[in-house]
């Protein structure tokens, strides 16, 4: 079983996913970490969401990008949970000296060979794209990258939930 969980930031969609990790497989869940902190505000906010995992059962591979080089990790009985898209997006995107303009590619190839593997997938992303704001080019092809990711999992996902100030929605599924 795949689900994409797609909200707003501080929407309340980690939570969701590890409820959702856990009913699938309470005896272990898989987190994949892709957040780099950047600040103090990032690395608070990790350490909250390590101490929420704290004594159920997750065990948690930290991967800022190449999420292909973790597969032979993963069993075929595991539910992973992948927190998040827009990190990885973020760190694939801009890895390097240069910006990589299509890490979409990269990204969905090691999704998918992940989601082929795994018996259940949770994959969290943000929702960034209700402004009508004009931004710079680059982050202009951030926004069409994720656009690109959250359109290939949504079509694939079995279930596609938003998540909004703790409220969820199912537009897709609903198990």
């Amino acid at each position: 079983m795949n689900y994409l969980i797609i909200g707003g930031s501080k929407s309340g969609k980690s939570h969701i996913s590890e409820q959702i990790a856990l009913s699938l497989n309470k005896d272990k869940a898989v987190y994949i970490a892709t957040m780099k902190p950047f600040d103090i505000e990032d690395e608070e906010r990790i350490k909250n969401h390590i101490k929420a995992r704290e004594g159920l059962n997750f065990i948690t591979i930290e991967k800022q990008l190449s999420l292909h080089e973790i597969v032979n990790e993963i069993k075929e009985n595991d539910t992973v949970l992948l927190d998040s898209i827009t990190s990885l997006l973020t760190n694939e995107m801009f890895a390097g000296n240069e910006i990589v303009t299509d890490p979409s590619i990269k990204i969905l190839t090691s999704l998918d060979l992940i989601m082929n593997k795994a018996e259940n997938t949770i994959i969290v992303s943000d929702f960034i794209f209700n402004d009508s704001m004009e931004y710079d080019d680059i982050t202009e092809i951030y926004k069409k990258e994720l656009g690109i990711i959250n359109r290939h999992l949504a079509r694939i996902c079995e279930n596609v939930i938003e998540c909004s100030f703790g409220n969820i929605k199912y537009h897709k599924g609903g198990n």
